[in-house]
């Protein structure tokens, strides 16, 4: 990823955000990031696992849109096929990111080469007179929640690593012309582990108010076969006969 920039009124007075670039990045990822606040929602139309961030190492609860690399099957004609979007969706090309003027406390973000930005067309990030728009004060709240939501995840992502109840998962996938391919990096979650739990770690996980979210997770895993039908309705995507769910037994999670 390009760095980031903090955004400047005197700097990036005349940025506009070009229409649908959202639309656009999206049709690119096969996996999009959520926050545990939305995945009662998310489930309704996405398989959610759990993946690692490539940067960090950290856990990233992901919407899985695609069975193929870099596609997104609910981008169709430039146009969003969910009634779901995810904040992450919402807020681009605006991101958080750490402060160089304040300690401990986060400002708005952007990668000035985007091509998600331009002088000529978009919703304007400043008036005239160089304060925020409608559009970037909008915009601003959301990442501001993103900030709460983002560690209410991390927390939902350590309790279910402390219990022990994330087991890694690959997809085989067979095509009707008899290749095979392999989707490796999800974490799905144990069930085994979670009807093995005592009555006070389940008390536990209801009064922090994991269990909605776990279980709309274990149920999410049969929107996988909507994945599959919606990439056989596509000419543009090889048609897919059978897929199965592996668990790589040995591996840890850690």
């Amino acid at each position: 990823m390009t760095e980031l920039v903090e955004l400047s009124s005197k700097k990036h007075q005349e940025l506009r955000v070009k229409p649908n670039c959202i639309v656009e990045l999206a049709a690119k990822q096969q996996i999009m990031k959520l926050r545990v606040t939305e995945a009662s929602k998310a489930v309704t139309s996405f398989p959610v696992f759990f993946t690692r961030d490539q940067r960090t190492g950290g856990w990233v609860l992901s919407a899985l849109t695609s069975l193929e690399n870099g596609s997104n099957l609910f981008v169709k004609q430039h146009q969003w096929e969910s009634a779901f979007q995810p904040s992450s969706m919402q807020t681009y090309p605006l991101f958080l990111m750490k402060s160089e003027q304040q300690e401990n406390s986060f400002t708005i973000g952007i990668m000035q080469q985007s091509d998600a930005f331009s002088k000529e067309l978009g919703e304007p990030l400043f008036d005239t007179n160089s304060r925020p728009s409608l559009y970037l004060s909008r915009m601003q709240k959301l990442l501001e929640a993103d900030i709460k939501n983002d560690i209410q995840t991390m927390k939902f992502s350590q309790k279910l690593q402390e219990l022990n109840l994330l087991k890694s998962i690959s997809l085989s996938i067979q095509y009707q012309d008899d290749s095979v391919q392999n989707l490796n990096g999800l974490h799905s979650l144990n069930e085994d582990t979670l009807h093995a739990l005592s009555t006070k770690q389940i008390d536990e996980l209801n009064k922090l108010g994991y269990l909605i979210p776990i279980h709309a997770m274990l149920i999410s895993i049969y929107q996988l076969n909507s994945l599959v039908k919606r990439n056989n309705g596509l000419q543009n995507f090889k048609p897919i006969k059978q897929l199965k769910i592996e668990v790589a037994r040995d591996r840890t999670v850690a």
